[in-house]
């Protein structure tokens, strides 16, 4: 099939996809020439350079090719096609949220500043991501103090008028939720804040000026008071990016650098608007045919500018490295999509050299912290399969929940339960009780009560059971655990304890215990839970007495 296929293919600009045996589109690529690109796959001339023929060639089943009339019709069209089909084998970019994003809720009555961790299609507005959290934290605390812009979590329309907050007071908001400003008059704050969100400060600064002006003329001392005070404010919180500045104040240029290992790739885009550095966004990728660096810009680039609104776009842009036969094309799809030339270069001297090396080192540093991340998220995975393996688990322990009881000779006893979530602990999910019905110092008791209100919780809140139930104690204190686990028809969750003495493994009934090697990273998992547990029902114990006290 795939001979006859070959045997078809035209001497046209295309795309071309490659299939599997389950028809899903592993690999989409564009070419000048469809018939010499796709062929180059199956003779051996794709082997001297790429991974790509040895990797790919034994899974493609299938090839459907669309034709178009220039190769940069077929750059746009790869572009869109990649983002809609996500194939296997091309540059994927991954999903991370370790870098914060500014959230302005525009969708909201009243719109409010927000920290998050990834952008939604829900037509807010969304700046970032940001690299420097001292710089975002800036911004966030700038917005209220210039603007008034409300801090709060509040619905609107409320239901009925409430009484300022504190924030009122200190002139951090406006405090809409008492009729104190009216919404057009919020609105104009919004849109104030907006432009300085997207970078306009110069402009938002001359604006400023001029009302302070006019306000002073009109002798709205008041007035001009504030309009300085925000000047001001303004002023001080972009003083840090005067190293940044660059020569020419209406310079509009993306700096562009790539980093790479093997399958990982971090691209670093480096944004200059009206002479300031305006954003840094980064981007992780999957590089599963380990392209080289001029590859894999020449696969993002496109993919990524295709959805950048024309009025954002640069007049210029720097990259590291050329993209080769694929600048032509390249520029073409920027000038069709911004409706001007928007050229790119290489610099090799000058400040904009200067930029591609900030560039790069950003670019180096994202690059270790995630070889880093994916180090440590490899070593939790190990020690979750490992302990699976160890205690003979139907399914990994992707979720874990340890229980411990602490009391004082009897005296204000009190229970913990904390939750590891694929080998982290997820602090969110903490729990404390209170024994209400077990005596002081009855473990036992107290067990089965705790893991009773647990797991009725979890029931009635049709949530999801943990994978394995941890108990801080022994064999008696295990046997309780299964015997509730029984009577609630939940038996098919495995329960262990874990004694400290030995750090010995115990299973309920007359299962013979365990004991592992310390550096054994599947019961430094348990210890590390069992210790968290431990610690956090001692502090609750604690607390209880200061009270008492």
């Amino acid at each position: 099939m795939i001979e006859a296929r070959l045997q078809n293919l035209p001497a046209k600009p295309g795309v071309y996809l490659m299939k599997n045996s389950k028809d899903e589109i592993i690999y989409i690529g564009k070419a000048k020439l469809l018939n010499k690109r796709v062929r180059s796959y199956f003779d051996g001339r794709e082997k001297i350079d790429h991974r790509a023929a040895s990797l790919m060639l034994p899974h493609i089943t299938d090839i459907e090719w669309i034709i178009t009339e220039t190769e940069a019709e077929a750059l746009i069209l790869e572009a869109n096609l990649i983002a809609k089909h996500q194939p296997y084998y091309n540059i994927r970019q991954k999903d991370d949220k370790h870098f914060p994003y500014l959230t302005l809720t525009i969708q909201e009555k009243f719109p409010r500043l927000k920290i998050t961790r990834h952008t939604k299609d829900d037509k807010n507005l969304y700046f970032g991501p940001f690299v420097s959290s001292y710089y975002m934290r800036t911004v966030l605390d700038l917005i209220p103090r210039c603007f008034n812009l409300r801090e709060c979590r509040l619905k609107f329309p409320l239901k009925m008028q409430v009484r300022p907050c504190l924030n009122f007071h200190i002139g951090r908001c406006a405090a809409p939720c008492a009729n104190m400003i009216s919404e057009e008059n919020y609105m104009k704050n919004v849109a104030k804040a907006k432009m300085l969100l997207e970078g306009r400060s110069n402009e938002f600064l001359a604006e400023l000026e001029n009302e302070m002006h006019n306000a002073s003329a009109e002798m709205r001392f008041e007035d001009a008071g504030k309009f300085r005070d925000q000047i001001l404010a303004v002023q001080s919180a972009f003083a840090n990016q005067k190293a940044d500045k660059a020569n020419d104040t209406d310079l509009s240029l993306d700096v562009i650098a790539v980093c790479k290992a093997k399958e990982l790739a971090v691209v670093v885009i480096v944004e200059y608007r009206g002479g300031i550095l305006y954003d840094r966004r980064y981007f992780h990728l999957e590089n599963r045919l380990e392209q080289d660096a001029p590859e894999i810009l020449a696969e993002f680039l496109p993919r990524w500018y295709s959805k950048v609104p024309k009025e954002d776009l640069p007049r210029e842009i720097a990259l590291e490295i050329s993209l080769e036969d694929e600048t032509e094309y390249f520029e073409e799809l920027l000038a069709a999509i911004a409706g001007h030339k928007v050229f790119t270069s290489v610099p090799q001297k000058g400040n904009k050299f200067g930029y591609l090396r900030i560039a790069k080192a950003n670019a180096e540093m994202l690059l270790v912290e995630l070889q880093t991340k994916n180090a440590k998220y490899d070593e939790m995975n190990r020690s979750i399969f490992e302990l699976q393996k160890e205690l003979n688990l139907k399914s990994p322990p992707f979720c874990i929940e340890c229980f411990d009881i602490s009391h004082l000779s009897g005296t204000d006893p009190v229970a913990s339960m904390v939750r590891f979530v694929n080998g982290y602990p997820s602090k969110s999910d903490y729990r404390m009780y209170k024994i209400k019905i077990a005596m002081g110092g009855d473990d036992y008791g107290s067990m089965r009560e705790v893991l009773t209100r647990r797991l009725t919780r979890l029931k009635a809140e049709n949530a999801d059971f943990p994978d394995l139930l941890v108990i801080d104690g022994g064999k008696g204190q295990v046997d309780v655990a299964f015997e509730v686990l029984k009577e609630m028809n939940l038996a098919k969750i495995p329960v262990i304890g874990l004694a400290k003495r030995l750090e010995e493994i115990v299973f309920p009934g007359a299962n013979p215990s365990l004991l592992l090697k310390r550096s054994n990273p599947a019961l430094q998992l348990l210890q590390r839970a069992r210790d968290e547990a431990h610690r956090f029902a001692v502090n609750f114990q604690r607390k209880r007495r200061r009270k008492r006290k």
